[in-house]
């Protein structure tokens, strides 16, 4: 047997709870023949113990109908262990928002979640993670910077009603673009988590950049996430992309929850009918895809973006967008 061969055969493993195999989700790190002996290196993160036993027994199962014996080993046991940090203890439950792309309404979810929550009676944080383009100030409508409690040393976070709020945006302009390497962004975010003096809160709610870079990584490895819902729009390729990002982010160690399909629909202002710009899905296919259940179907209105651009969002809570966003906040309060 050569590597090619038993790439081969790890290509045709799946993903425990998913249709992409080993090899799509690039879990396996290395390959090296030792005679009759396979001895194969993954990279699962923090994956659960009963899917890495699935994937152990399947891998050994498969490479002795071969007449091979396969040994398994991963990059976590080979390498040092990285601290896990607990900030923001003060909070319940932390959320955390994530999509595979950009443009599929992440951040305005996020805001949007907190007021539903805020609106069920929690009391409601937002931590804005994407180090290179703050949007939350803006879609919050809060343009102070953020002030100082020098006898704590701690930043004191912005409040606008009644969901508190930390930025990038509130520390140096929000309009000055921020060029920065991946050590520098996961310094910044660590430092906003632990200097904020965070009050009691019932959700915290953390606005992650699109994708599946070190902004991700650094809040796996400083917060306990309690909850993760992907956001996605109703196309076949932002699914493919939400697929990746799901592998990535149960490889690291956050559980994906649910997801939400953005942009789901449009309502007619004339009629009332429903018509579908990106596409109608089925939400119970979507989930077979992903391997994690839907959580709702938000509307596009263009009354909302609107309201987002101008920091303005409590201005249309009375309409089906938020109807939506009540019946995922309910839903979130069960997990």
């Amino acid at each position: 047997m050569n590597k090619n061969e038993a790439m081969r055969i790890l290509s045709s493993i799946r993903y425990p709870g998913y249709s992409k195999s080993l090899t799509d989700f690039k879990v396996v790190k290395s390959i090296e023949i030792n005679g009759n002996t396979v001895e194969v290196l993954l990279n699962l993160g923090s994956a659960d113990s009963n899917k890495r036993q699935i994937i152990f027994d399947e891998i050994k199962a498969k490479f002795e109908e071969m007449g091979v014996k396969a040994k398994i080993s991963t990059v976590q046991e080979k390498g040092s262990k990285v601290e896990q940090k607990h900030y923001v203890q003060n909070a319940k439950k932390r959320i955390a928002i994530l999509s595979a792309k950009g443009g599929v309404g992440k951040s305005t979810f996020s805001v949007s979640l907190a007021i539903a929550l805020k609106k069920r009676g929690h009391s409601v944080g937002v931590f804005d993670a994407d180090m290179h383009g703050p949007d939350l100030p803006r879609m919050l409508g809060v343009r102070e910077q953020a002030n100082v409690n020098k006898e704590k040393n701690k930043i004191i976070p912005n409040e606008k009603d009644g969901i508190f709020s930390m930025s990038l945006g509130y520390v140096v302009d929000p309009e000055t673009p921020v060029i920065w390497k991946g050590a520098m962004v996961s310094k910044a975010i660590v430092e906003l988590l632990q200097f904020t003096d965070w009050p009691e809160m019932d959700y915290f709610v953390v606005d992650l950049p699109p994708g599946t870079g070190d902004a991700a990584l650094t809040i796996k490895q400083n917060m306990d996430v309690d909850a993760a819902v992907i956001i996605t729009t109703p196309n076949r390729l932002a699914i493919a992309d939400a697929m990746r990002a799901v592998g990535f982010f149960e490889q690291v160690g956050i559980k994906i929850t649910g997801f939400v399909e953005n942009m789901g629909y449009f309502i007619c202002d004339k009629c009332g009918s429903k018509s579908y710009p990106f596409g109608k899905s089925d939400p119970k296919y979507i989930e077979k895809e992903l391997g994690v259940p839907s959580l709702g179907v938000v509307p596009f209105d263009p009354r909302v973006e609107e309201a987002a651009d101008y920091g303005n969002l409590m201005s249309v809570i009375d309409t089906e967008f938020f109807n939506a966003m009540d019946s995922i906040a309910e839903k979130i309060e069960k997990i």
